[in-house]
């Protein structure tokens, strides 16, 4: 069975490069168990979405979650579906799981988004 999203959209967030912006396609499913939003990143373009994560939760925060009060950092289960020149550096596993700690930010291997 196909999971089904509430909520699809394509973003645009800057890059190193004015003329090359970066893109990435978000899901955003129903709540988990642990009542945490899963929200899966895709890159559209040759950029890493890791390397701009600011840059896309800020976005993401203004353009979708603010009109529901929701914070992106205390309220989501964040995965990024692993591109090929990604998946040496996170041990072969199809997504990045990140999470908010006191000490940071932090990412993981995932094989699937829970």
């Amino acid at each position: 069975m196909k999971e089904e999203f509430l909520f699809e959209r394509d973003i645009l967030y800057p890059t190193d490069n004015r003329n090359e912006p970066g893109s990435v396609h978000i899901q955003v499913a129903n709540p988990n168990r642990s009542a945490r939003i899963p929200v899966i990143i895709e890159s559209k373009s040759g950029h890493s979405p890791v390397k701009y994560l600011d840059s896309i939760l800020r976005i993401m925060q203004s353009d979708v979650f603010d009109r529901i009060f929701i914070d992106v950092r205390k309220t989501l289960e964040l995965y990024i579906k692993v591109t090929p020149e990604m998946s040496k550096e996170y041990g072969g596993k199809a997504y990045v799981h990140i999470t908010f700690a006191d000490i940071g930010t932090v990412f993981t291997g995932a094989d699937k988004p829970v």
